[in-house]
């Protein structure tokens, strides 16, 4: 464990460039974890951290002290509060800062159980809010077309609370090259489906596919679909958010599903 007071510090200024730059956490493909919820999640998944940036008065925390601790043989930096602050991404400092490597997507089974297929997505708290969900309904694997944004962002990670530690991320999938290989039911989400997502079977092996948040699924995909789907909506609304949507799908075919089992 290393004390540092100053800015000229190297693992100061790594530390710094991480936080800051998206391009650098692409190139050394690695992410930040900002707070100890946080670090627990990597830590309880098994995860071996690269490096911990630690206040000092944080240090004095129990929890804190623990997770430091559980980092182990990670090198650990203590920084006064104030030096702390300077790096935080979040607008209170949580005293506590790790730099942990982007695991990399696993290969999808073509037969897995609950699967989700996110084309284009651009918001990062969209996305955040879509992995969290998909994590709570029981999904193991999510795959991200090209030209959506980056699963690893600071944003994203922060909006899942943890979920990317429970779920393998697969970035720049070829979705219409799975769902060519796939052996269960693949159910796409459009606004102008004939089908009710409530009359469609979700027990079996599914492949739930959402959209862009402003153009939806793209014509491709929408026919390479096994079924299309609508949420009903009878109120004024013209739409929900595509985080929204996915997450009463999801929840729908977890409710299905444990209807069966009973």
């Amino acid at each position: 464990m290393k004390a540092v007071s100053s800015r000229d510090n190297p693992a100061y200024k790594a530390m710094a460039r991480l936080a800051a730059s998206a391009p650098e956490r692409r190139r050394r493909a690695l992410t930040v974890l900002d707070g100890a919820h946080l670090v627990a999640a990597f830590l309880d998944a098994g995860l071996a951290v690269d490096s911990l940036m630690v206040s000092r008065s944080a240090l004095e925390e129990a929890e804190v002290a623990s997770l430091v601790r559980r980092a182990a043989p990670a090198p650990v930096t203590v920084l006064g509060d104030a030096l702390f602050a300077t790096l935080s991404t979040v607008n209170s400092a949580t005293g506590l800062l790790a730099a942990v490597r982007v695991p990399e997507g696993r290969p999808v089974p073509p037969g897995a159980d609950l699967v989700l297929l996110l084309e284009e997505i651009q918001d990062p708290g969209n996305l955040g809010t879509l992995l969290r969900s998909a994590a709570a309904a029981g999904v193991k694997h999510v795959l991200l077309s090209k030209n959506s944004v980056f699963a690893w962002s600071l944003k994203v990670v922060r909006a899942a609370m943890g979920a990317h530690f429970a779920v393998n991320i697969v970035e720049g999938a070829d979705l219409a090259a799975f769902l060519a290989a796939y052996r269960g039911t693949s159910v796409a989400l459009a606004g102008r489906a004939r089908s009710s997502l409530y009359e469609v079977d979700l027990r079996g092996p599914v492949a739930i596919l959402v959209g862009n948040e402003g153009s939806g699924l793209s014509k491709g995909l929408l026919e390479r679909a096994t079924t299309q789907a609508r949420i009903p909506m009878p109120g004024a609304a013209e739409s929900l958010n595509a985080a929204v949507a996915c997450s009463v799908c999801l929840f729908e075919a977890l409710r299905q599903r444990q209807a069966s089992h009973r």
